[in-house]
């Protein structure tokens, strides 16, 4: 029996050669417990499903990583993708609705990449589809926007530029523009006593220069005053 005990420990403690093993195990009168690889009268019967395994430690490994796909990304292909002019908000006065548009690109367009641009949501025809430089004509008067695409050889869009918002004033007869240097300027108010009509008369020298003598009418002349005093006469 205790050779049975020895061998149901061993089955337990060393390499197990079996996928499931059956143990019945009893207690004694003494209150001893026994493991045996055969039923006894009274015994339990135990299953014992364990895999082949070696008491020895193994080495630990590190776990390899596992290659994975590289993660796509998300850098765009162009690092500078720019409209340059006009500007955000710029206003564009007085150009009879013409507008410079310029767009920067870097590094250089690839092979069979193209540029379309698009004002106000529609495509702005172009003599080349490499074409950095457009000048619009008839842009009407107010708010407009533009913004650059480029696509692929199969037109699928690649990268895109940021939206630029501009105004176009013009001035017109109807709505003339206003301002400080654009108001009309007072009329001058008339001096006190002063008179825009013309004499009859041409003023003589006396009266021009503050002398005011009598004026015969006949001969126009200044009349010469009488003495005072007669001078008296020898009989």
């Amino acid at each position: 029996m205790r050779t049975a005990l020895i061998l149901a420990l061993a089955m337990l403690a060393g390499p197990v050669l079996a996928a499931e093993q059956t143990v019945w195990k009893w207690v004694d009168e003494r209150g001893v417990t026994h493991y045996s690889d055969r039923p006894v009268p009274g015994a339990t019967r135990m299953e014992l499903s364990v895999g082949r395994s070696s008491s020895a430690s193994s080495p630990s490994y590190d776990p390899v990583p596992t290659p994975t796909s590289p993660a796509t990304s998300s850098a765009p292909l162009y690092q500078n993708f720019e409209i340059l002019q006009p500007a955000m908000e710029e206003s564009i006065v007085n150009t009879g609705g013409q507008v410079q548009v310029s767009i920067n690109v870097d590094p250089a367009l690839r092979p069979g990449h193209t540029v379309h641009l698009y004002l106000d949501g529609r495509l702005v025809e172009s003599e080349s589809p490499t074409a950095l430089n457009y000048s619009l004509t008839e842009v009407a008067r107010g708010e407009h926007s533009v913004v650059a695409v480029i696509n692929d050889r199969n037109g699928k869009e690649v990268q895109r530029t940021e939206e630029i918002r501009f105004f176009v004033r013009q001035t017109s007869i109807a709505n003339p523009p206003v301002g400080p240097a654009l108001r009309s300027q007072p009329k001058p108010a008339p001096r006190p006593g002063a008179s825009n009509k013309l004499p009859s008369r041409q003023p003589t020298y006396a009266a021009l220069n503050g002398e005011r003598p009598r004026i015969d009418p006949v001969t126009n002349a200044p009349v010469k005053p009488a003495p005072k005093h007669k001078p008296k006469t020898k009989p």
